[in-house]
């Protein structure tokens, strides 16, 4: 029960379970003094039944002495004299009579002295029976009857003693003086108020020793735990030391289960955990020792530490051991595995001054050794790959400022690193000076965030260098950077420009004399010099096409060098879809007769902004395709349709179709599907790319759609919307 209180309850206990029973005591005994008042009233009663009560007890003795000589005198076999004995006690109930007339006035006293007579009436008729016994010879029994009688007596001597005793008290009540009875009270109730304290430090010792024991056990379970021991059953009850070793128990089953892990991480672990004692000698070590070191646990356990360490190393990695009991540490030793073989260990020690020991964590870095190695190797290569290309490399953060860059920025810009380091890279490119180097910065990666871009460096003395600029961002620890390649131009401009030299001496040298042929070629089939037998017309039609054939290579190439080099000419204007196809369909109108193809236009009030010829031009090179490569007596069908900003140009042709692998070639220079069609075919392979630089000029897009064997549709989408209307010419 008092499990169940708090100890604020059990201390308000101890204070109001003595105060209960002093107040009690006082009552009682209040009631004690009206009592003797009472009593002092009836001091002459209480004479005259001591006077009957002695004179019972003095009957109840003699008739006991008088039975027991009588047995003695008939003899324990029943041979001795015939003796005569008369019970004395019959004067007992008069006796008794007398004092229950007495005690008429007390119910209680009345009560306790019918108890006596009814003890003294059972002794007297025992009496009669054993006398009927000893008459009869029973003597054995009568003596076993008697012996059985004897505590009986006693008791109703101590019970008319009692009485007698109680009416003395009484008596000598009377005698004292009232005043001398309340001195005694008052002594009495002194000794109560000691009683009532003894009470109190008997009750605060129980509760203490309660809760002593408890607390003992809670100790007990501590020590239990240190130990590893299994812990006392939970105590009962809701009080603070029961929460107390709930929590505890609590705790216990945590750190257990803390342990428990901890002991699976330590016999899982890749690593080696174990101890080390101060004379070096390995007192616990985990299983993973047989993985890193090639030693069973138990093979380890009680040997020195320098077992395991090479012997040029020993001294040193015990004196590092040793340090680390200012303080934890780390530091890297080899290990001389199983077999002889060295490793590489990282150590992680712990030094505990309270049971000196060093705690350690062994972990196998031999390849992390050997990546370092290796990672040291390839920043070697790379860093003389850096520093020996050609190509000036340098790295910037977002606002433009040269955080790193390799010697051939350096020879390439006159500037040393000290001069190029912690500088803008507007610097380098002629940054005017109302722009910021963010600003400036920010332009440059738009830019060229998808190509190359193309601008004038300036060098330490002033000197311009045309140089080709990319940018790619990364990120690094400290943030966002930008590795820039630049490129010195310099010899591709002297090379474009020999070039432009030849194309222009191929323009004026080649195109002159081929068309000089071509009209003598053209001559020879009219007769101006004689007529020409079969043979020689079939050799003078073949010579005219391969004429023919060369010329148009020739403006072919003079047409992609200018597509490539953003030098065509072009007249933007709003202008409408449907004539500019009807002019190509005229134009390749014979040829498609000739391989009796049919060409069908869908009907189209579209309206674009684009270079009118440039049209016809790419419409032309798709649909002489489309008729180079259809059947005899194929259908070509030219179609058109907007979508959003778009008016998309398709021409569909029903040729052989285009391989899946072809289809990202076929717009670039000189590719053919097949290189048969050289031959067979005609053509110079340079249609397409001419086709698609004109698109692209004119901020179109254009592709192919083809399955092989079903026909290909070659399109093309322009803008809708007017983008520019001035000229755009050559420079």
């Amino acid at each position: 029960m008092f499990s169940n209180l708090n100890l604020a309850q059990k201390g308000l206990i101890l204070v109001v379970i003595p105060l209960l029973f002093q107040l009690g005591f006082i009552y009682v005994l209040n009631g004690q003094l009206d009592q003797a008042e009472r009593e002092r009233q009836q001091e002459s009663i209480y004479k005259e039944k001591k006077q009957h009560l002695a004179k019972i007890s003095r009957i109840v003795l003699a008739d006991a002495g008088g039975l027991a000589i009588y047995g003695m005198r008939k003899g324990g076999d029943g041979s001795g004299p015939d003796v005569r004995y008369k019970h004395v006690s019959d004067a007992v109930p008069a006796e008794f009579e007398a004092l229950e007339r007495l005690s008429q006035n007390d119910p209680q006293e009345l009560k306790d002295i019918q108890s006596v007579r009814e003890l003294a009436t059972k002794i007297v008729k025992d009496f009669r029976r054993i006398r009927n016994d000893i008459s009869s010879d029973n003597y054995l029994v009568a003596v076993k009857q008697f012996n059985q009688l004897r505590p009986q007596i006693a008791v109703l001597e101590n019970q008319l003693q009692v009485v007698n005793d109680l009416q003395d008290q009484l008596e000598n009540a009377g005698a004292e003086n009232w005043s001398a009875r309340r001195e005694e009270v008052k002594r009495v109730l002194v000794l109560a108020t000691l009683v009532n304290i003894l009470i109190a430090t008997l009750l605060s010792f129980a509760f203490y020793r309660g809760t002593t024991r408890r607390l003992a056990i809670v100790v007990e379970n501590s020590e239990r735990l240190a130990r590893g021991q299994e812990l006392l059953p939970a105590l009962t009850g809701t009080d603070e030391i029961a929460q107390l070793d709930s929590v505890f128990n609590q705790m216990a089953k945590i750190l257990n289960e803390a342990a428990r892990k901890e002991r699976a991480v330590v016999e899982n672990a890749v690593d080696v955990i174990f101890s080390i004692d101060e004379r070096s000698t390995l007192t616990n070590i985990s299983p993973a020792s047989l993985q890193v070191f090639g030693y069973d646990s138990e093979d380890l356990r009680g040997r020195n530490v320098r077992f395991l360490l090479p012997k040029d190393e020993a001294d040193e990695t015990v004196q590092k051991l040793t340090a680390t009991q200012r303080g934890d540490a780390q530091f890297e030793s080899h290990i001389t595995k199983s077999g002889g073989t060295q490793i590489d260990v990282l150590w992680s020690v712990h030094w505990s001054s309270e049971e000196r020991q060093y705690f350690c964590i062994a972990h196998d870095i031999t390849e992390r050794k050997r990546a370092e190695n290796l990672l040291r190797l390839a920043e070697a290569r790379i860093r003389l790959i850096v520093e020996s290309m050609p190509i000036g490399l340098i790295i910037i953060d977002d606002n433009g400022r040269i955080e790193l860059n390799n010697p051939s920025v350096e020879r390439m810009f006159e500037k040393t690193m000290n001069d190029l380091v912690g500088g803008s890279i507007g610097m380098l490119f002629g940054k005017p000076e109302t722009v910021t180097d963010a600003e400036f910065t920010a332009d440059l990666i738009q830019k060229t965030k998808s190509h190359a871009y193309e601008l004038e460096a300036v060098s330490t003395y002033k000197k311009k260098i045309p140089v080709e600029v990319s940018m790619n961002e990364f990120e690094t620890l400290e943030g966002k950077r930008h590795l820039v390649l630049v490129i010195d131009v310099t010899e591709r401009h002297e090379v474009e420009r020999l070039k432009q030299e030849f194309i222009s001496m191929v323009s004026h040298e080649l195109r002159s004399p081929l068309n000089s042929v071509l009209g003598f070629l053209e001559m020879l089939p009219e007769g101006i010099y004689g007529d020409l037998n079969d043979t020689g017309q079939e050799k003078v039609t073949v010579a005219e096409r391969n004429v023919n054939r060369l010329i148009r290579l020739i403006n072919d190439l003079l047409e992609i060098d200018r597509t490539e080099a953003g030098r065509l000419s072009m007249e933007i204007e709003d202008i409408p879809i449907k004539p500019l196809i009807d002019r190509s369909v005229d134009a390749v109108k014979a040829l498609a007769d000739k391989e009796n193809i049919t060409i069908t236009v869908s009907d189209s009030d579209t309206i674009v902004t684009a270079d009118g010829d440039r049209i016809v031009q790419v419409i032309v090179n798709l649909l002489s395709n489309a008729i180079k490569y259809s059947p005899k007596g194929g259908k070509i069908e030219v179609t058109t349709s907007t979508q959003e900003d778009w008016l998309e140009v398709r021409v569909k042709d029903e040729g052989r179709g285009i391989p899946a692998q072809y289809k990202a070639l076929i717009f670039e220079k000189f590719q053919q599907v097949d290189s048969s069609d050289w031959r067979q075919k005609g053509g110079t392979g340079l249609g397409l790319a001419i086709s698609k630089a004109i698109i692209d000029q004119l901020n179109g897009s254009i592709g192919v759609d083809s399955e092989e064997g079903k026909g290909s549709t070659f399109w093309f989408r322009l803008p809708l919307k007017k983008v520019a209307s001035s000229q755009f010419t050559a420079s």
